[in-house]
């Protein structure tokens, strides 16, 4: 029978030892899967990739009255585990490199960050403060007393800021630019050019200081390789998602076949099966039916 991943929670203490076995011919018998699961937290410059890494099938001897399985759907299966593995190893190395470069990579000046908490996921495409391949960086607060009080530095010893970027500092140097400062009396009025003129000469200062480190972390990341090895986890990303679909095309002979099926679903929507577990609509129904079948699957395992 057919063990299928279960497991869609983050894990990174411990990696899968792969297994080296091969697809047979389905009238050897149903395939049967070792659970192993790889899920690796990711931030990229598009999004927070995340992937459970299903293991390869392999023959295993069947009894005499059990159907052989499609093998259309054991040879997609095949090739969806292959792209895992793609994604698995691309996600593992862009880790490497990020942690061969994390001594290299600079932090923000503070005149760039504005706020705080930016790590947490409805900030998802915002423009923060990020590590070399994309995932928000957490800095120490401590040293940030102009900008963060003592009662939140206490509270909070790491957390991610929103950056101030050259092209938006320069919209905000466009429109103080463009203002026209007011005033009911000549004192208050004095006032607000004073301050625009100030905030003119803030902006000024931000634009030089975001390009110098946007220049920085530019340079730095083609010296690493930083965009070759985000680039390919996101062809592999696709890839899997294609794959997944591939498998989903042919028919399953038996409840493990089923099993293999539900267990691609589950990993080509594992973006939006957190968020819609519990919806009540098709969506969600599909989602927990998915799971329901992987779940009996393994169980019969």
């Amino acid at each position: 029978m057919v063990k299928v991943p279960s497991n869609l929670g983050i894990n990174h203490k411990r990696k899968p030892k792969m297994p080296n076995a091969t697809i047979q011919a389905a009238a050897e018998g149903m395939p049967n899967t070792t659970r192993r699961n790889l899920l690796i937290g990711l931030a990229t410059a598009s999004t927070a990739a995340a992937v459970a890494v299903a293991s390869k099938a392999h023959a295993v001897e069947a009894a005499p009255e059990a159907q052989a399985e499609n093998p259309e759907l054991i040879a997609a299966y095949d090739t969806f585990y292959s792209a895992c593995t793609e994604l698995k190893n691309a996600l593992s190395d862009a880790e490497w490199l990020a942690d061969e470069w994390r001594h290299r990579w600079p932090l923000a000046p503070e005149e760039l960050l504005l706020n705080a908490g930016a790590q947490h996921p409805y900030t998802a495409g915002a423009l923060i403060e990020r590590d070399i391949i994309g995932r928000p960086l957490l800095r120490e607060t401590s040293p940030i007393t102009k900008r963060l009080s003592r009662n939140f530095r206490e509270r909070t010893r790491k957390t991610c800021f929103t950056l101030l970027t050259a092209d938006k500092a320069r919209e905000l140097l466009s429109r103080w630019e463009q203002s026209e400062p007011r005033g009911r009396t000549e004192k208050s009025l004095s006032r607000n050019i004073a301050f625009r003129r100030e905030a003119i000469a803030d902006c000024k200062r931000d634009i030089d200081i975001a390009e110098q480190y946007e220049a920085e972390t530019a340079r730095i990341r083609k010296e690493a390789g930083a965009d070759a090895a985000m680039l390919r986890v996101e062809e592999a990303d696709r890839a899997v998602d294609a794959a997944a679909a591939e498998v989903s095309l042919f028919p399953a002979y038996t409840v493990a076949g089923v099993g293999l099926k539900a267990a691609a679903l589950s990993v080509s929507a594992h973006r939006i099966i957190k968020e819609c577990a519990e919806d009540k609509g098709p969506i969600g129904q599909f989602i927990r039916l998915a799971q329901s079948v992987r779940d009996l699957s393994e169980a019969r395992a």
